[in-house]
Parts: C-alpha cells; sequence; structure tokens
C-alpha cells in the first residue's frame, strides 16, 4: 500500500469519526454509523505489507474496541453528565491511539503518539474541567510528569538516533538505530515502561486511569498502555539494543510490578481502582515476556506477549465499561455499597462474567489463548536456566491473585449487599449490548488470531485448533444462557435488601 492511499485512509476515518460528532448528528443513529465506519476504516491498512503481527492485532483490536466504546460513550455522557461533549473528546482520543499502531514512519509515530497523549490528558482530566471532581486535576498532572514525559523523552531519544531524513523516509522496521551503550538504552526502555506503568514509573496509573471518565478509562488501560508495550517490542526486535540493560530491566521491573500490582488490586474497594491495579499487573507480565524474548531470541515470547496484550486490551475495556455502568446504576463504585447489579441488571453481570472468564483463561476466549501462549512458551525453556524457573513461579503467582482480585469484582454484582442505595438508574440498562459485545468479541477474535497463524506453537494445527475452539464456543455459549436465566430468575426474589424488590 503506497503513502498517498494510506494518508486517504487516514484522512476518511478522521472525516467519519469528525462528522459523527457534529451538532444533532452526535446523538442520532446516522451520527453513530458514521464513527462507527470511522474506526472500521483503518482495517482497509491491514492489507499493507508494512503491518507487522503486533500492530496488525493491536489494529484491529483498536477498531473493533473503538466502535463500541462510541456509541457507549454516547448514552453514558447524556446519563452522568447531562451532555454529549465527553463523545468527541473519547472518539479522538481512541482513533489517534489505533492510528499510533498504523504508522509506518517514525515520525508519523511520533506525531500521532503525542497527539494521543495530549487528548489523553484532557480524557483524564476531564471530570475537573467540568467540575464534577477537582481531585482529576492532581492525577492529571501525574499522568503529564510520569507518563507522557519519559515516553516524549524515549522517542526524541529514537529520533535523534535516526536522523529526520531516516525518520521520514525508512520504515520503522528497517530503520538503523544504535542502541548498543547501556546509559541510551536505559533511557529508551524507561519511557515506554512509564507509558505501559511498569515500575519505577508505574504510579500515575491507578489515579487517572480510576478517576477518568469510564469510556476514557476503557481507552486509557485497553489500548493506550498498549503504545508502551508496542514500542517495547520495537526496541528488543532492535539487534542493536544493548541486552543486557534490556534484559534486566524488562525482567526484574517487570516480575516486581506483577506482582505489587495483582497484591494492590486484592485490597481495593474502589472497583475501577482493582481493573486499575490489575492492568499494571498484566502489563508487567507482558514486559517480563518481552525481557525473555531478548534474552533467548525466541519468537514463541513475542507471540506470547502480542496475544497477551490484544485479549487484555478486549477484556480490560470491556469490564471499565462495565464499572461504568455499575456506577451510572448505582451511583457508587464502592463495594460495600454494591452487590445486588445481578438482580437489576442480569444482563449486565453476564457481560462482566464473560470478561472476567478472559481475564482468568477460559477456553474459548482470547485470554485463554494468551494463557496457553504464555505457559506453552515458558514450558519450552524451563530446563535451559533457573531464569526462565523464576519466570514461571511469577506468572503463576500472579494468575493466582488475578483470580482472587477477579472474584472480588464479581462481587459488586453477586456480593451481598448489607447497603441499600435508593436512587437507582435503570435506564443504565440501554448500555449494556456495547458492554455485551465488546466481552463477547474475546471469541470471535481468537479465530482471527489463531487463523492468522500468528499463534506460532500451534501454527501447523490451525484447522483442529479452531474445531476444538468451536466446541467450546457452543459449550460456552450454553452456559452463558443459563447463567442468564438464573440471575434473571433471582430478580423475582422479594428476600433481598431487606425485601423491596428491585
Amino acid at each position: 500500500m503506497n503513502d498517498t492511499l494510506r494518508y486517504a485512509v487516514y484522512t476518511a476515518s478522521i472525516a467519519l469519526v469528525l462528522a459523527g460528532n457534529v451538532g444533532p448528528l452526535r446523538l442520532s443513529r446516522l451520527g453513530s454509523a458514521l464513527r462507527v465506519l470511522g474506526f472500521a476504516t483503518p482495517l482497509l491498512l491491514l492489507y499493507g505489507w508494512y503491518l507487522e503481527a503486533f500492530p496488525a492485532i493491536l489494529l484491529l483490536v483498536s477498531a473493533v474496541t473503538g466502535s463500541l466504546v462510541t456509541l457507549y460513550t454516547a448514552g453514558y455522557s447524556v446519563r452522568k453528565y447531562g451532555a454529549g461533549t465527553l463523545q468527541p473528546l473519547v472518539d479522538f482520543f481512541t482513533l489517534s491511539v489505533a492510528l499510533v499502531f498504523t504508522s509506518r514512519y517514525l515520525i508519523e509515530l511520533v506525531a500521532v503518539w503525542l497527539i494521543a497523549e495530549i487528548l489523553g490528558f484532557f480524557v483524564v482530566v476531564y471530570d475537573a474541567m467540568t467540575g464534577a471532581n477537582p481531585r482529576a486535576w492532581p492525577a492529571g498532572l501525574r499522568y503529564l510528569v510520569v507518563s507522557m514525559v519519559p515516553a516524549d523523552l524515549s522517542l526524541m531519544v529514537l529520533l535523534a538516533l535516526a536522523g529526520l531524513r531516516a525518520s521520514l523516509s525508512t520504515p520503522i522496521p528497517a530503520l538503523e538505530l544504535d542502541l548498543s551503550s547501556p546509559v541510551i538504552a536505559v533511557v529508551a526502555m524507561l519511557g515506554f515502561m512509564a507509558k505501559a506503568a511498569v515500575a519505577p514509573l508505574h504510579f500515575w496509573l491507578p489515579d487517572a486511569h480510576s478517576i477518568a471518565p469510564s469510556p476514557g478509562s476503557a481507552v486509557l488501560s485497553g489500548l493506550m498502555v498498549k503504545m508502551g508495550i508496542y514500542g517495547l517490542v520495537r526496541l528488543v526486535t532492535l539487534g542493536s539494543l544493548n541486552a543486557d540493560a534490556a534484559v534486566v530491566l524488562c525482567l526484574v521491573f517487570g516480575s516486581l510490578t506483577a506482582i505489587y500490582g495483582g497484591l494492590q488490586a486484592l485490597v481495593q474497594s474502589d472497583i475501577k481502582r482493582i481493573l486499575a491495579y490489575s492492568t499494571i499487573s498484566h502489563t508487567s507480565t507482558m514486559t517480563l515476556l518481552l525481557g525473555l524474548y531478548k534474552m533467548s531470541g525466541s519468537a514463541e515470547f513475542l507471540t506470547a506477549a502480542t496475544v497477551y496484550a490484544a485479549a487484555h486490551a478486549v477484556y480490560k475495556a470491556s469490564l471499565f465499561m462495565d464499572s461504568g455502568v455499575v456506577e451510572v446504576l448505582t451511583h457508587t463504585r464502592s463495594l460495600e455499597r454494591l452487590g445486588y447489579v445481578s438482580r437489576v441488571l442480569p444482563g449486565e453481570t453476564l457481560s462482566a462474567l464473560i470478561s472476567v472468564l478472559s481475564l482468568l483463561g477460559v477456553p474459548p476466549t482470547l485470554g485463554f489463548l494468551s494463557k496457553l501462549a504464555v505457559f506453552m512458551s515458558l514450558a519450552g525453556h524451563i530446563a535451559e536456566s533457573w531464569v526462565y524457573l523464576a519466570a514461571t513461579l511469577v506468572v503463576v503467582f500472579e494468575v493466582a491473585l488475578s483470580v482472587g482480585y477477579s472474584v472480588r469484582y464479581l462481587l459488586a454484582h453477586v456480593g451481598s449487599p448489607v447497603y441499600r442505595y435508593e436512587e437507582l438508574d435503570p435506564s443504565s440498562g440501554r448500555l449494556s449490548p456495547y458492554v455485551l459485545a465488546l466481552s463477547s468479541s474475546s471469541l470471535a477474535l481468537v479465530f482471527y488470531v489463531v487463523g492468522s497463524a500468528t499463534f506460532v506453537p500451534l501454527a501447523d494445527l490451525v484447522p483442529q485448533v479452531l474445531m476444538l475452539l468451536g466446541i467450546f464456543g457452543v459449550l460456552l455459549g450454553v452456559v452463558g444462557w443459563i447463567t442468564y436465566a438464573m440471575l434473571k430468575h433471582g430478580r423475582r426474589d422479594e428476600a433481598w435488601l431487606g425485601g423491596a424488590r428491585p
């Protein structure tokens, strides 16, 4: 695909999203259709030879997530803020993040990256700008200083190493960058690790993701942190990168933050902070896998990180959208005041359950494929060095922690409430179909990932794997239908929360 055609795709995508946000179209069905078409248009770039596996898969995930988030945002913004002003901000933030993964040249990557970061800042401080929550200003400032500035420094280092001419004309994979110096390698790595919320510059994420409006949180956690992982992928695949510095940074800080994030998620009472700390744990595990890739040279670790990133993007975005539905319904995010959502919106509980099953790696979700890829890659090298054994133990511990905080999150839906919030807003149920669609997309995307032979360990068994996943999909559908029927039946129970029916 030549550059002229590629820029035409960019222009069409931006124009469609902009048209869908103009005046009365913003809240109309036509406006929604235009915006969805705008997010789908960049998929034409999948047929461009310049996209490798990681950006291609993340582009597809971004298109799916962006299309459903834009539909969700329209109703969310009106219900929470009384106006649709959040819509264009979230839409163009999502689109800018998606275009990061389509950049062919370094100068394009830097330009779109900076735009995405600025829009991300306004998403984080949106509640402060509207007067809803002044605490968003410190969270936004921390986002700028700890996430944006280090990442920008990494990008400037790469620009300086590449030179202006090469940045404008040489495709990113073909750039010759000298990162053999440990100091330069560390500076470049730390900036992208900060964007992915990996220690030591991880502490911007919990406040930013929990304070931002839920559609913004979905994009921040589902897609934007993958920009940091994408930057790390670009670095670790460079032969000139100082391997010792990269491996130490990824393995040490990735391991520590994976455990730290999971432990913090276990003790949170705010459902959005549970999800925020969970993101820190997962992106750190991806960073750990990239360190093992640089150490071993095995493509299996890179594949595992790729599938993990795609799975996390889907289930974490859908869970943040779910938290928004819960907040609009109950006017609270505190677990102590929740536990009855399933009695009011059983369909929303089903959506959350599907996303949690993907997080836990239950077949046939994309999360299952990611867990399978991670453990297969580790098992293939565990006899070679104690490092792989230690990494395996870290991942096992991270998985165990994920079970704990996932159950805590579900308590918001099916817990034992001791508090009755009187001002429920059942109209929030109109947002549930978009959450269910995104959580269920994990089942469809798994076929794309396997069918594209990106999943290296099973590349020669694709037909058999697809058939097995299809069978598992049918079984999960039956279980989901039974679960929904049980949850819906539970609404008839008069003996809840003091005997009052919702």
